[in-house]
């Protein structure tokens, strides 16, 4: 159950994946806890025996709405790497994962 709400919050919102969730399966997992299976997650970051000759590095926001109507909206940083046309990555709020070791 845990890699299917893995899979559906990799390809959707949170809030969709809770929705989409209870009706392929009957089970209601909330918004929040699917994010907190996903932030819990260890991914490996991929490593490259061979040099890096292309990186592209694309980032801006994201523009966020507040649960309760009414309140302003908020902005969110985002990146996103592509090395060699064959590894690609994103980061949310999280720029150090963009910078080499």
């Amino acid at each position: 159950m845990e890699n299917c709400c893995l899979l559906i919050s990799a390809n959707e919102s949170y809030q969709t994946a809770e929705k989409d969730l209870e009706k392929l399966t009957g089970i209601k997992i909330s918004h929040s806890t699917l994010l907190i299976l996903v932030k819990r997650q260890e991914f490996e970051l991929p490593t490259s025996k061979q040099g890096v000759k292309e990186i592209t590095l694309d980032g801006g926001k994201v523009r966020l709405r507040n649960e309760t109507k009414g309140e302003r909206c908020y902005w969110k940083d985002y990146k996103a790497v592509c090395l060699d046309n064959v590894y690609s990555g994103a980061f949310f709020q999280n720029n150090q994962d963009l910078i080499p070791i």
